[in-house]
């Protein structure tokens, strides 16, 4: 099904994949990333608009195993409602050396070296935001204390409703909830959860640039480099350093996309 509405969350990826998809189709700001997908659906439903949506992948999900094509976030039947970023964030891919290097003129080596740096000064904190990523995944809205039976539709009953059912069902859902919800939060997972990630995340592999780009928040990155790094991409700010970038891309959107595979599948993948 070929989109014609794409949904993102935010005015960056807005600009940059309008200019990626060279007005093939709508590339509209959605907000937050949790409403994108029923922002997209009710397009479907309502609208018959062949809407989708592409989200941030964030401390959400662990990198996919193949970051060279499009990732399906969730499918609506047999057809994608949407895709999620390979890498963390927009800026992730603003900060490649391969753009970099030629937005900017720094060379792409020097600037792995100057981004992987970064990467492992910034580790620990890493670490911690994807321990809280976790743990974020069961509380809600991923994890819901729901007020009907599971499979029940809204304009039915249960098979039982009398005192000794609603009272077992009711403490065997909050029990549940209370379990899935308290066992990710004790210290001791917690900490078990610490440790993998600083297993995964060592100074050796945030030496890789790829593992820096895909593992570590865009936007952390930026916020890491020194006073020194942008002064030599000539900006002032973090800030300054990104929009340069995003311009870049916008005027130059045809020698960006050949520089990620992911985004040459994820244009296939619309255009299907």
């Amino acid at each position: 099904m070929p989109v014609n509405l794409l949904f993102v969350e935010g005015n960056l990826d807005s600009e940059i994949l309008a200019a990626v998809f060279a007005g093939s189709l709508v590339v509209r700001r959605g907000g937050s990333k949790d409403g994108l997908a029923p922002q997209a659906r009710y397009e479907r439903e309502k609208n018959a608009v062949k809407a989708a949506y592409l989200r941030d992948r964030d401390f959400d999900h662990e990198p996919p195993q193949d970051c060279h094509a499009a990732t399906v976030d969730r499918l609506d039947g047999d057809t994608v409602l949407g895709w999620r970023w390979a890498r963390h964030e927009i800026e992730n891919y603003l900060l490649d050396p391969a753009i970099v290097e030629r937005a900017i003129g720094i060379s792409g080596h020097d600037w792995s070296a100057t981004l992987t740096d970064v990467g492992c000064r910034i580790r620990w904190y890493q670490i911690a935001r994807w321990t809280i990523g976790q743990v974020r995944r069961v509380l809600p809205p991923s994890h819901q204390l729901r007020t009907r039976p599971a499979g029940l539709n809204e304009l039915a009953l249960p098979a039982l409703t009398d005192e000794r059912f609603s009272r077992e069902w009711c403490l065997t859902s909050i029990g549940h909830f209370l379990e899935q919800v308290t066992g990710k939060m004790s210290p001791e997972c917690v900490e078990a959860t610490v440790t993998r990630y600083s297993e995964v995340l060592t100074e050796e592999s945030l030496g890789n640039i790829e593992t820096t780009l895909a593992w570590c928040s865009g936007k952390d990155l930026l916020a890491g480099l020194s006073g020194d790094s942008l002064r030599q991409c000539r900006c002032a700010n973090a800030g300054d350093l990104r929009a340069a970038l995003r311009d870049w891309v916008r005027e130059n959107a045809d020698e960006a996309v050949a520089q990620f595979p992911e985004w040459q599948d994820l244009i296939q993948q619309v255009r299907a």
